[in-house]
Order: C-alpha cells, then structure tokens, then sequence
C-alpha cells in the first residue's frame, strides 16, 4: 500500500519553462501549495508525474521514464482543450485558438494551418461558437461553477517520499470551502448510463482518485459528497449532467494508481540492487506479458483479460 505521506513546510522550486512571452524561469512553484493563474502550457511543461502518463507504467517503467520522448498530442484533443476553455477559462479562448477552414481536424488544410499557427489550437470550423454556445448551458445548468468560492484550473506540486518522484494535478473545478473536485470531459455520452461504461475503460477513476488524494497529500479538503465529473455532451441537444463518484469507485481509481506506484517502486527497488543497466531487469520490465489466445483467457481468467 503506497502511503499517502504529507510534508508540513512547502518547498519553493525554481522551474525552466517559459510562457509565450515571458521567461517564467525565475518564478516560484511551491510544494503542497495551490496555485492560481499558472499557464496550462507551463503546468505541462515541467513534466512531473500527471494522471494521464500514470498508466504508462504498465507498458513498462522504461517507458514511463522516457515519456518525454513521445508525442502524445492529436487534433482530437484540442477540441476537447476548446469545451473545457470555453467553460473555465473564456477570456484565453480567443488567443489560443484558430479555426480550420474545414469541419475536419485531419485534413490538409487543417495542417496547415496548424504549420502556419504554431503558438495556437486549431479546431474544426464552427467549433468556437458551438463551444461558446456550450459552456453557456453549462453554467446555467452547473450553477456551482460560479461560486466565488470555486476555483477553476488551479496547479498543485507535490513530492512523493516513498517513490521520488514529484506528483501534478490540475483540477478543473475545485472549492476548497466545501472540497469539491470535479473533472470537466467532452464526452460522447449523452447521460449517465453511458457516461458509466466510459469511466474504467479510458482511467478516469485512477485519474479522480489520484487528484483526490494528492489533494489529500498537499493538506487541502476534499469530500467524496462533492467529488465527480461534469459531464458535457458533444452531440445535440449538449444538455450538461453532473456525475457523482462514488467511494467504492473512488477506492478502485485508488488502487489502479497506487498498484501502478508500487510496480515502479519495486522496479527502482531492483534497478539500485542489480543496476540500471541489467539486461535481465530491463527485458523483464519491457517484456512482462505473455499474449494467449481469447479461448485460454476465457478459461483461465475471470474477466477474460
């Protein structure tokens, strides 16, 4: 079981990452501390141990710890940046997006002018004022997104002891008063019943449990009550829905992260005794499973996985 371990003093660390128009190089991110009006391209840019590289470690620790070497950006993802800017952040929308000539995101025009806005999103044509349109559903709907209280895109740094490695989060919605933390996701789901079958299959229960308890580790409030996801639907007629995470869920999002932590503390563990050039260590990190056919699994395992 990894512990969820706390540090009372915060600890000031100068980072290298820069905005578009100024060095940020001499600025302060502090541990176990929140921060407010940090730039999403900043936060990304340190390249700690977020929610979404967690799940490299069951490929291999070896990918993990070379993460920084692939591309993990897709066209898709910028319209899903788009809703949740739209919704959280409007006043950046206008300088950090740029519409494709075509509805398509894969198209050749839309290349280019990805080539020639290097420093902007592209999204499909129409895409802006559909989202626009969206996020002003949303907070009718969602009315505690305008509580003064809420804070939205706030950064949180933390240093793990036990694995060495420094944890980041973002969450889109949080309300340190009552401690609310909610995910935003453009979803394909149109309620509740299909939005369920989405959440294990692409992580987001390790990722709401991660936030959860790094919250928890930086000593702010969290409730289960108030923790969940904010669901917004990208087909007509987009009606909002708000999806409460439940503590059974939340502890099995717990113990996908924590399963994936130990795995890289074990392999440390080993690399420190064998060496970090062990070829039998390396080939068992990058080479752990074995393919059987479907009828095998079937027999053998009981999800057939």
């Amino acid at each position: 079981m990894i512990e969820l371990d706390f540090e009372d003093e915060p600890i000031a660390i100068a980072t290298n990452i820069k905005s578009d128009d100024e060095s940020v190089s001499s600025d302060i991110i502090q541990f176990n501390k929140m921060i407010e009006g940090m730039p999403n391209s900043d936060y990304h840019s340190t390249g700690y141990l977020s929610s979404t590289k967690l799940p490299l470690i069951d490929l291999s620790v070896r990918a993990f710890e070379n993460r920084h070497l692939f591309d993990f950006t897709k066209p898709v993802f910028d319209e899903g940046n788009l809703c949740h800017d739209c919704i959280l952040l409007p006043h950046l929308v206008e300088d950090m997006y740029i519409e494709s000539p075509t509805i398509g995101l894969d198209t050749k025009q839309a290349q280019h002018m990805r080539d020639c806005n290097p420093d902007k999103m592209v999204v499909g044509q129409g895409d802006i004022d559909k989202y626009r349109t969206i996020a002003k559903l949303v907070h009718i709907i969602v009315h505690f997104i305008n509580f003064e209280t809420t804070k939205k895109e706030v950064s949180f740094f933390h240093k793990h002891l036990e694995t060495g490695l420094i944890f980041q989060i973002r969450p889109d919605i949080y309300n340190p008063k009552i401690g609310m933390l909610m995910d935003v996701k453009s979803t394909k789901a149109n309620n509740h019943r299909e939005f369920e079958k989405l959440i294990e299959e692409y992580n987001y229960d390790l990722s709401i449990a991660f936030y959860y308890d790094v919250l928890l580790m930086c000593g702010y409030k969290v409730e289960t009550e108030y923790t969940g996801w904010v669901c917004v639907p990208k087909m007509k007629p987009n009606i909002p829905f708000v999806f409460r995470c439940s503590q059974e869920l939340l502890e099995k999002g717990r113990s996908k992260h924590q399963r994936l932590l130990t795995k890289y503390i074990d392999y440390k563990k080993a690399e420190k005794e064998k060496g970090v050039n062990d070829a039998n260590l390396i080939y068992s990190d990058i080479a752990e499973r074995t393919a059987h056919s479907w009828a095998y699994k079937k027999l053998n395992y009981e999800n057939g996985e």
